[in-house]
């Protein structure tokens, strides 16, 4: 006699949850009817857990490029602003003036402090600490140029209007200039104007 019928596994199981002996065939079935909360669960794949890791490893990538970018921003502003940024100017160039008829002339202390030795007030914007930006502290014929500007050229004739002599470089003390010198060398014109620089020797003769 044939026996076409199927085998049934009467091997039995035990439930991960409770812990019950179940066929395997019913298990299933047991999950669904026992713990009907729990299959779900067991049902779910483990890959889910990858996927949500990956999920978050994506976060907080897109987290860091995030703070990245914020900062490359901020180091590019923060160059840009020092780069612009306008610090002024503080020069030391040194005028000696010398009469053809007495001799060395003094360039007096406290030009552009003292409100006697302070006749033009045209550049008062550019000066630092209450001072004028062209001035002197005593009597080397030091001029400090001290400005909260690099954007202006502070010239001789400026400051000669400063200290109160004629703003076209013609006359000191009322003796006219006959010749006029930079680093050493003869300008074409006793009068003439010109920026001053650092350092820069200017010398100046009067009648």
């Amino acid at each position: 006699m044939r026996n076409d019928l199927p085998v049934l596994s009467l091997e039995p199981e035990r439930c991960p949850v409770c812990g019950a002996s179940v066929r395997k065939e019913n298990l299933r079935s047991h999950y669904e009817k026992v713990h009907p909360r729990k299959v779900a669960s067991l049902a779910q794949p483990k890959t889910l857990t990858v996927a949500s890791s990956g999920s978050v490893f994506r976060s907080h990538r897109r987290r860091n490029i995030l703070v990245l970018s914020i900062v490359v921003l901020v180091v590019i502003g923060v160059s840009f602003a020092a780069a612009t940024y306008d610090r002024g100017i503080h020069w030391h160039p040194v005028l000696s003036i010398t009469s053809n008829t007495s001799g060395a002339v003094t360039v007096p202390m406290n030009i552009g402090i003292d409100q006697s030795l302070w006749k033009d007030h045209s550049l008062d914007q550019y000066g630092e600490g209450g001072l004028s930006p062209m001035h002197t502290h005593d009597t080397s014929g030091t001029i400090h140029v001290e400005a909260n500007t690099s954007h202006h050229d502070f010239t001789l004739h400026e400051f000669l209007a400063i200290w109160g002599q004629p703003s076209d470089g013609s006359a000191i003390n009322g003796k006219a200039v006959v010749s006029l010198t930079i680093d050493g060398q003869a300008q074409a014109s006793p009068t003439q104007d010109f920026v001053l620089k650092d350092k820069q020797q200017i010398g100046m003769v009067t009648a």
